[in-house]
């Protein structure tokens, strides 16, 4: 009996290292599994910006399609708006998305301008007046008779200089700038020659600049020089032509020369109480001048010199962008 116990007690030994083996007692941890890493969603890239002018509202405009990588096949890229599509002026961004199978995107975006190309609601233009409007610059004589000597300088005459500031920006459509300049003419006399100058030209525009010669006679011009703007600013208008209706240039500085500062002045407030009467544009040459006249005016105070004329050029210039550029 006292021999057989140590055995029963090995055999229970035994039997609860099976039990432990059993129930996993000692045994390492399981390595856990590795979660696979998230799909990348697609990228795209977009075309580089556009610029386009043109003289309509809007532009057809066609661009390449953008180039996507990544994500999971397939991958579909969609703009708005569509190449092909008609832009309007102004700038417009277009979106571009690509997205693939599994709902994943990417998106870029770029920008199309259109501008307008400057054009004209009225390209037909006379220039009517006197010598200041022909061209013709001054010089002292040295033999002193007489006291100044003129010439013509027909391509630097501001109707000249004029067309190609106007051909310069407006360059889809043909401009037209006629001289219709007559040396000496006051305009009391201009009067019968606007209507055949009109008629024979049949401009859209009158460039109205006359009254030099007419101030020749002192305050006694002032009144019959005005009335014969005013007549023909009336046969231009019966005509159906627009009249833009300029001031006369100051003279020099100097009292000896050229016509009285104070001459001027009057008759310019004469013209621009006529354009508020007959509804006008005043092409103020005086206002853009008078701050600097010496440097405008050739000797004699009277004829600018080939810096003014292309200073009044450039104000004819700046009135007609502004009055008929088309919006």
């Amino acid at each position: 009996m006292n021999i057989r116990r140590p055995v029963r007690l090995v055999a229970q030994a035994g039997s609860l290292a099976a039990l432990a083996l059993a129930l996993g007692c000692g045994r390492s941890t399981p390595t856990t599994p590795t979660t696979p890493a998230p799909a990348a969603a697609p990228t795209v890239t977009c075309p580089a910006s556009m610029e386009l002018s043109t003289v309509h509202p809007g532009v057809p405009v066609s661009y390449e399609p953008p180039a996507a990588q990544g994500g999971t096949a397939p991958v579909t890229v969609a703009c708005t708006p569509a190449s092909g599509q008609t832009f309007p002026q102004g700038t417009t961004e277009v979106r571009c998305t690509a997205t693939d199978r599994g709902g994943l995107s990417g998106a870029c975006a770029f920008t199309v301008i259109v501008s307008r190309i400057p054009t004209l609601s009225k390209t037909r233009f006379v220039a009517l007046g006197d010598s200041v409007t022909v061209g013709i610059v001054a010089t002292e004589n040295p033999a002193g008779d007489p006291f100044y000597l003129l010439r013509e300088v027909p391509d630097e005459s501001y109707p000249s200089v004029l067309r190609q500031l106007l051909a310069s920006r407006y360059t889809t459509q043909q401009i037209t700038v006629i001289n219709a300049g007559k040396g000496g003419e006051k305009a009391v006399d201009a009067v019968g020659r606007a209507y055949s100058v009109i008629s024979t030209h049949r401009p859209e525009v009158l460039l109205l600049l006359h009254g030099y010669n007419d101030l020749g006679l002192g305050d006694a011009g002032v009144g019959p020089g005005l009335a014969a703007v005013n007549d023909i600013v009336k046969i231009a208008r019966f005509q159906g032509v627009q009249v833009l209706l300029a001031t006369i240039t100051p003279p020099n500085r100097q009292a000896t020369r050229g016509l009285s500062g104070a001459l001027i002045r009057d008759f310019n407030d004469g013209l621009r109480a006529i354009a508020r009467g007959e509804n006008l544009v005043v092409v103020d040459l005086y206002e853009a001048m008078v701050s600097d006249q010496n440097r405008y005016n050739s000797d004699d105070g009277r004829h600018p010199n080939e810096v003014g004329y292309r200073k009044m050029a450039e104000t004819f210039f700046e009135v007609i962008q502004a009055e008929l550029q088309v919006r």
